[in-house]
């Protein structure tokens, strides 16, 4: 991407020497050839899900897991977290999970609901027992002991963190940190249970326990601008130690990671430590500035990103998101339409509205 690097917004290349792709088997787990199966036999990846993308899979080629998207586009499991939060809104501001499995076969399996090039072992494994197992979709999240407990898992469930949060404080009409440790517990199960609809991970369904309350912290701890210090760091050395992780550390280099929990985590709670800060968040653009760091590590850049990014925009608020950060969204106004009506739905606003 040049000598500056990544800077704003950009669409992928095609192809990326180095690129893994090429070994991930369309039909499930593991590194088989997407030529396992017979021409005429039905693939995962490219007649049940991401339909028409078989042909970037060719191991042949080095094609960048996300070749097909425009400048901005939501990766595929940003997608899901849209239909996500659309079965949130569909439910009155609750997660339910069997809404949401419903919704998320539906999305997946028709043409067109997205462009993206990769989908992760989790997807391709459920769809695997679906199809090929016959089995019915609440028994078909799986794991192959390496590519499934990994920090994408972690995008769904702070989609399904928030929304609790917001239900939990609109219905205390508390908008501090006293919640009871009843309704702690429910947002901890509501983001474990979201962990369990795509993927089979008793180890990632206790780590989005422990970062739900990540989430619920950087929403609801006071961000004075006249303090100094970082107010995320009692937060994030109390998520360091329930993960079994020694302390953030702000003044690490950012480190580039692998997609693995016990890879991928340490680097990003450094990351979101450093970039908590008040040297990068008392004006909003601190959070460009993560980003875009986050974006050149490499590595698996994509996911950490998203749940990064979960982080510092809750600890900043929409209104002082930077707009180069809004703007360069492919299809901006339709997600600033389905995140206002989420927020409606789990501040419980509609409900409102409909007794006045």
């Amino acid at each position: 991407y040049g000598r500056d690097g990544i800077t704003g917004y950009t669409r992928p290349v095609t192809t990326l020497r180095g690129s893994i792709l090429n070994k991930s088997d369309p039909n499930g787990g593991g590194r088989l050839s997407y030529n396992n199966r017979g021409k005429d036999q039905v693939t995962i990846i490219g007649d049940v899900i991401n339909h028409g993308k078989l042909k970037y899979w060719d191991p042949k080629r080095s094609i960048h897991y996300h070749a097909t998207l425009q400048a901005g586009e939501n990766t595929l499991e940003m997608q899901i977290a849209r239909v996500l939060m659309k079965s949130v809104v569909a439910n009155n501001g609750r997660f339910d999970d069997d809404h949401f499995r419903k919704a998320y076969v539906e999305f997946m399996t028709t043409e067109g609901s997205h462009n993206d090039t990769y989908a992760s072992t989790c997807h391709r494994m459920f769809f695997a027992n679906m199809v090929f197992n016959k089995r019915e979709p609440r028994l078909c999240p799986d794991n192959d002991g390496h590519n499934v407990d990994t920090i994408d898992g972690l995008v769904l469930p702070s989609i399904s963190a928030m929304a609790e949060i917001g239900r939990q404080l609109s219905q205390s009409g508390n908008d501090s940190v006293a919640l009871s440790s009843h309704s702690k517990m429910a947002i901890e199960e509501t983001a474990a249970k979201t962990a369990a609809v795509t993927r089979s991970s008793n180890i990632l369904e206790e780590v989005s326990k422990v970062w739900a309350n990540l989430m619920y912290s950087a929403l609801v701890t006071p961000n004075h601008d006249s303090v100094s210090t970082n107010e995320m760091e009692q937060p994030l050395r109390e998520v360091a130690k329930r993960l079994g992780l020694g302390n953030p550390q702000p003044n690490r280099r950012d480190q580039m990671s692998a997609c693995y929990l016990s890879q991928s985590l340490p680097p990003t709670l450094d990351m979101i430590y450093k970039y908590s800060g008040p040297s990068y968040l008392k004006d909003g653009a601190g959070i460009w500035k993560a980003l875009i760091a986050n974006a050149n590590v490499g590595g698996e850049n994509v996911h950490r990103g998203a749940v990064m990014g979960a982080v510092l925009g809750a600890r900043v608020g929409d209104e002082n998101l930077p707009e180069s950060l809004k703007s360069g969204l492919f299809e901006r106004e339709l997600l600033e339409k389905e995140i206002n009506s989420f927020v409606d739905a789990v501040m419980q606003k509609c409900d409102t509205t409909a007794t006045e």
